[in-house]
């Protein structure tokens, strides 16, 4: 008699517990104002942005607990309905985000649910620049404070990552005492808006990778000022790029 064993294997990939990556990332991006009475347009910038983003995740047992960081310096272009054109107008952008979450992982693949706290500070500086009509620019300091709500999917070398942004509270602060000396800084508090991160990350080598990305901001009209004459009407921003990283 011939007994024959058959053994079968079974592939089992194995997910990194601790992530530590430190990359760059260059990107487009365009911003948009709309008029607050009729919708249409107002205002617009795109350019590009280039700077430094770091990652830090650690997976202990049932808990997902991350770290998201960038800072970023671009150029963007102005146009406008009403007040010409200006080009070369200096961004710096910094954005942070804690996250907790829970994971569930099967043998070829792992799924996170997330949360967290997210800030993101943005200034563009048109001060002392003018326009094509001779109209004269002003910085403009932009501050969120969003919750992500988001889900992470993990297979092979390939992580797949969306996040609704849900936005807590906005600041934007115009420097309106750099056109003339007769004018007063003004700021604006904003409640209402909502963005979107979708990411596409590709382990390709042991201590490399590359990450495709985009975010997505729709902020609504904000509120009048102190003075009861100024608001920020409602805008959008669409940035979209590719971050390359190392491990370490």
């Amino acid at each position: 008699m011939i007994v024959i064993s058959q053994l079968s294997f079974i592939s089992v990939h194995s997910f990194e517990n601790k992530k530590s990556e430190l990359g760059l990332y260059f990107g487009t991006k365009i911003y948009e104002e709309r008029h607050p009475v009729d919708n249409s347009f107002f205002m617009s910038q795109d350019g590009w942005m280039l700077g430094l983003n770091a990652n830090s995740e650690k997976y202990e047992g049932s808990t997902y607990l991350g770290f998201k960081g960038r800072a970023a310096y671009g150029q963007v272009d102005y146009q406008s309905a009403g007040t010409g054109t200006l080009s070369g107008i200096p961004d710096y952008q910094l954005e942070y985000t804690g996250y907790i979450g829970l994971p569930f992982e099967n043998s070829n693949s792992r799924v996170t649910y997330f949360t967290g706290l997210g800030g993101r500070y943005l200034l563009n500086a048109s001060g002392l620049m003018q326009s094509s009509t001779g109209h004269s620019g002003y910085d403009r300091e932009s501050r969120y404070i969003y919750l992500p709500l988001g889900v992470n999917y993990e297979t092979g070398q390939w992580e797949f990552r969306g996040e609704y942004l849900y936005f807590i509270y906005g600041q934007q602060t115009s420097k309106l005492s750099q056109v003339s000396a007769n004018y007063t800084d003004i700021t604006n508090d904003q409640e209402e808006g909502s963005g979107l991160k979708f990411t596409i990350k590709c382990q390709s080598e042991k201590d490399f990778g590359y990450e495709f990305y985009t975010d997505y901001w729709d902020i609504a009209d904000s509120k009048l000022d102190v003075t009861g004459n100024f608001m920020e009407p409602r805008n959008t921003t669409s940035e979209t790029g590719l971050r390359i990283f190392w491990n370490y």
